[in-house]
C-alpha cells in the first residue's frame, strides 16, 4: 500500500472528526465528501498530472480539502496567503504560471471558489502516485528580495511523516494543534500527520491573538499532540502559573531558538508531556532533527540559552563542514549540512541558488544550512546562530546571539532580538530590540556593561511594545529594522 493509499483508508465510514475550524467541526466522511467535490472541480478544469495548483490560504475546511483533492489527484500544491503583500504574491504567481488559482472566498473575482459547491459521495480519486512527483513548492524568503520555492516530493513528505511518526507512540485518538500559516512547511506537519493517522486536527484561527487562542484550544478540547514556535510560550510566560495542560502528551518548539530558561518554566505547565526541540529547514521537508528536554536538562546541552537541535532521526543525516565544505570533527564549529530522503529535489527554476546551496558525498545530495553549529561527544547538534549572524566589530568576530543571551539575563521583559547593520559610513552596529521595557533601557544598558566587552554592547536599544509576528511564527526581523528607517 503507498502512501497515499494509506491516507484514503482513513476516509472510508470514519466518523471520527478530521478537523475543528473555529468550533465547527468535521468528520473524516464529510471531509472526504469536499474533497470529492473538489476534485471534480479540477477535472473539469482539466487539471492533469504534475499540473500546478494554486490555493488561497485561508482558514476553512475547503482550503484543507483543497490541498487534499491536488494531492490525491497527482498535481501540485502551493500555497500563497491573500493577506501577504500583493506584490510579493504577484512574485511567486510569475515563478509558478499556475493553470488555476482556488479560493474558498466567495468575494474574490476571476479566481475559482469552492465555497458552495456540493459535497460528492463518490471515491477519492488517487493518481500519480510515484515517489518523485512533486506534492508542493512552498516559497520562503529570498536574500535578493524574490521569495524562492523549495519543491517537494512524495518521496520526501512521506518519508518524514513515517519516520517522524515512527518515533512517537500516536494514534487515531490523539489531537493535534494546528497553529501554523498554511505557506509555512510547519503546517504540513501539523495537518498531514494526524490525517495519516486518522486523528483530529483544531485549527487556530490566524485573525484572533494567536497565543491566546492556541491556549484556549489546547485547554478546552484536550490537545494531546502540540507543535508551536517558541514565541507562543514567549507570551504565554505572564500567565504560566495558571496554565495546566495534563492531557497533552507531546509539547514541541520548532522554527527558531528555543531559550532553555522559558522551556524550564512552561515543563510545569505541562506536567505529562515529553517537550522536545525539533529542527529542520524547508529544504529538508519540515525536521530532521529532534532533542527531548528533560526536566534535568543539563545547561551544557545549550549555547548562549539556546537549548540543542539534538541528533537526526530516520535516514537523515548531518555533518558539519568549513568554508571549502571540508568535514569538521566534533566540537567544532561550521555550518551544518543535511542529507536523506527528505532533502528537496531543489529550488524552482533557480539553477544559480541551486548550485550554492547543494553538494555531492559519497553519491548523496547534500544541503547547506546556512546554520553555524557543532557536534558534541554524544552526537547532539549544537545550534549556535545563523552564520550570516555572525558580524565583524572592531576586528572582533562577534556572534549576536551571546548578546541577546546576555541581555535575557536582565527582568521583565518577554523578548530580546539584536540584530546589525551598516549605518551610513558603512560600519556595523548592533541594535538590542527589546519588549516593554520602556522604563528601564538605561539599567539594561549599565546590566550589559557588567557583562560584554565593549566591542560588543549594543549601539542601540530599541523599545517596542510588542515584537512584530511573520505568519511562521517567528520574530519578524525585517519589520524590525524598518523600525529604525
Amino acid at each position: 500500500m503507498t502512501f497515499l493509499e494509506k491516507i484514503k483508508t482513513n476516509f472510508k465510514a470514519n466518523k471520527n472528526i478530521a478537523f475543528a475550524i473555529d468550533e465547527i467541526t468535521y468528520t473524516y466522511i464529510e471531509f472526504s465528501e469536499k474533497i470529492v467535490a473538489i476534485q471534480q472541480l479540477l477535472l473539469k478544469h482539466n487539471v492533469k498530472d504534475n499540473d500546478i495548483v494554486i490555493v488561497h490560504a485561508n482558514n476553512d475546511i475547503e482550503t484543507y480539502a483543497s490541498i487534499f483533492a491536488i494531492w490525491f489527484l497527482g498535481a501540485t500544491f502551493v500555497p500563497i496567503n491573500p493577506n501577504h503583500p500583493k506584490e510579493r504574491n504577484e512574485l511567486i504567481l510569475n515563478q509558478v504560471k499556475s493553470k488555476l488559482i482556488l479560493t474558498s472566498n466567495d468575494k474574490e473575482k476571476n479566481i475559482v471558489c469552492t465555497k458552495n459547491i456540493s459535497e460528492s459521495k463518490d471515491e477519492i480519486i488517487i493518481r500519480n502516485d510515484i515517489p518523485d512527483r512533486l506534492m508542493y513548492i512552498l516559497f520562503t524568503s529570498g536574500s535578493t528580495g524574490i521569495p524562492k520555492g523549495v519543491a517537494i516530493t512524495l518521496k520526501n513528505i512521506s518519508s518524514f511523516i513515517v519516520d517522524f511518526n515512527a518515533e512517537y507512540n500516536l494514534s487515531a485518538t490523539d489531537k493535534f494543534l494546528q497553529i501554523y500559516d498554511l505557506t509555512f512547511d510547519a503546517s504540513v506537519h501539523c495537518y498531514l500527520l494526524p490525517i495519516y493517522l486518522g486523528a483530529s486536527i483544531y485549527t487556530v484561527n490566524p485573525k484572533k491573538i494567536k497565543y491566546l487562542e492556541a491556549y484556549k484550544i489546547m485547554e478546552k478540547q484536550e490537545i494531546t499532540f502540540a507543535k508551536m514556535p517558541p514565541s507562543v510560550i514567549a507570551y504565554l510566560k505572564p500567565y504560566f502559573n495558571r496554565i495546566k495542560l495534563p492531557e497533552l502528551k507531546y509539547s514541541l518548539f520548532g522554527g527558531e531558538g528555543l531559550n532553555y530558561e522559558l522551556v524550564k518554566l512552561w515543563q510545569d505547565c505541562v506536567p505529562n508531556a515529553q517537550v522536545q526541540n525539533v529542527y529542520g529547514p524547508t529544504e529538508a521537508t519540515i525536521n530532521t532533527h529532534i532533542f527531548n528536554i528533560s526536566k534535568q536538562l543539563e545547561t551544557s546541552k545549550t549555547y548562549n540559552g539556546t537549548v540543542s537541535i539534538g541528533k537526526p532521526f530516520g535516514f537523515n543525516k548531518a555533518f558539519i563542514v568549513d568554508t571549502n565544505n571540508n568535514i569538521l570533527p566534533k566540537n567544532t564549529k561550521g555550518e551544518l549540512c543535511l542529507y536523506g530522503n527528505q532533502i528537496t529535489v531543489g529550488y524552482w527554476k533557480n539553477a544559480t541558488k541551486n548550485k550554492t546551496s547543494f553538494f555531492e558525498y559519497n553519491n548523496h545530495k547534500v544541503y547547506k544550512t546556512g546554520d553555524l553549529a557543532f557536534i558534541d561527544n554524544d552526537g547532539d547538534c549544537i545550534f549556535c546562530g545563523r552564520i550570516d549572524n555572525q558580524v565583524q566589530i572592531q576586528g572582533y568576530r562577534v556572534e549576536l546571539s551571546e548578546i541577546e543571551n546576555a541581555a535575557r539575563q536582565f527582568k521583565n521583559a518577554l523578548n530580546y532580538v539584536v540584530l546589525s547593520k551598516k549605518n551610513r559610513f558603512g560600519v556595523t552596529e548592533v541594535i538590542l530590540f527589546v519588549e516593554k521595557l520602556e522604563k528601564e533601557i538605561k539599567a539594561l544598558q549599565n546590566f550589559l556593561k557588567q557583562r560584554l566587552p565593549s566591542y560588543m554592547l549594543p549601539s542601540k536599544i530599541v523599545n517596542l511594545e510588542k515584537f512584530p509576528i511573520a505568519t511562521s511564527g517567528k520574530i519578524d526581523k525585517q519589520t524590525l529594522l524598518k523600525n529604525l528607517e
